[in-house]
């Protein structure tokens, strides 16, 4: 980085600097830069020391100290000083951090802010009888806190997948320790839900193959002429064609898929053997064989092939 007292902070200097291979001179010159957002991002660091965490715990600027409020691998205690910063966002900062004492969550579960008790409702470190509370909070950004945390209970996230406001549901819908039986009362309400039980690690394929099934059928604005690149829930089946997880006799489903999108997500999907890829190269849609020759686990035949067959424009291609 240098000896210059101003430093342009790009991606490449933020990732140095917040990296545990950062040097301790590099580390020393911008815990006393003068520059708060240097500050900010080395108060992060992994390796950051105790002396040097114990100084930027009484910097001037809050943005500053709530950095290393939220620094899960600092000590325990400098953590617990800071969760009583008179600054609103240090304190909430500290209210995120997993290891906060359980006493200090329970005190803060009661805070007057929103701000703080959201923190709370998020942190895995929660007392589940906190979380409880939590839930029945008048803010629903609160209950959604409560929603998204993976020490919720099961019958906690049921609870709240009942919930009037739709961040909540979708929080829930989210939750990888969310029941089946919930998932698929979801997936009834309301559509902006969907996506997202799709993506949830807890879905099972059978459900996936038959949200797959339904997807496939015309929408209801749709007929039998319709173009197949558009017809029936393209969004749907896309989104399960991202997956890690779908088994070999699913992905030969969705390698036919219709729609040219479903399988150019498909072919992009990093879990996808040559098996087929080797079958996408031969795709009809240049986009889709475009995603062949992204793809790392593409033999050097396949695209080839995909290659010789014909990829997007440059400019297109590299957008």
């Amino acid at each position: 980085m240098g000896n210059n007292r101003i430093i342009e902070i790009d991606d490449d200097v933020r990732t140095e600097v917040s990296g545990a291979d950062l040097d301790s001179k590099e580390m020393e010159y911008c815990v006393l830069s003068p520059q708060i957002e240097l500050r900010e991002i080395v108060a992060s660091n992994p390796k950051l020391t105790p002396q040097f965490a114990q100084w930027m715990s009484t910097d001037i600027e809050p943005s500053v100290r709530a950095s290393v409020a939220k620094n899960p691998h600092l000590n325990p205690s400098l953590v617990l000083a800071l969760s009583s910063d008179p600054h609103i966002a240090v304190l909430a900062a500290a209210a995120e951090n997993p290891i906060l004492s359980s006493g200090k969550l329970v005190e803060l579960a009661n805070h007057r802010s929103y701000i703080v008790r959201t923190e709370v409702a998020k942190n895995p470190s929660t007392p589940l009888s906190n979380l409880e509370k939590l839930g029945q909070d008048s803010e629903w950004g609160v209950r959604r806190g409560v929603a998204l945390n993976s020490a919720s209970s099961q019958e906690l996230l049921k609870i709240l997948s009942t919930d009037s406001i739709s961040e909540v549901q979708i929080a829930v819908a989210g939750n990888a320790k969310t029941e089946m039986a919930v998932l698929e009362q979801l997936w009834l309400g309301e559509a902006k839900t969907r996506s997202t039980i799709i993506e949830n690690p807890a879905c099972t394929e059978v459900f996936l193959k038959s949200a797959y099934e339904a997807a496939l059928l015309p929408g209801e604005e749709q007929d039998e002429t319709y173009d197949d690149e558009f017809r029936g829930d393209t969004t749907t089946r896309s989104a399960i064609a991202k997956r890690s997880d779908l088994s070999h006799a699913f992905l030969t489903v969705l390698v036919q898929d219709p729609s040219n999108y479903v399988r150019r997500d498909l072919a992009s999907n990093p879990i996808l053997t040559d098996e087929f890829l080797s079958v996408l190269a031969l795709d009809s849609n240049e986009d889709v064989r475009g995603a062949v020759v992204d793809n790392p686990n593409s033999s050097p035949e396949s695209k080839a092939t995909a290659t010789l067959l014909g990829l997007p424009e440059k400019e297109d291609y590299d957008e």
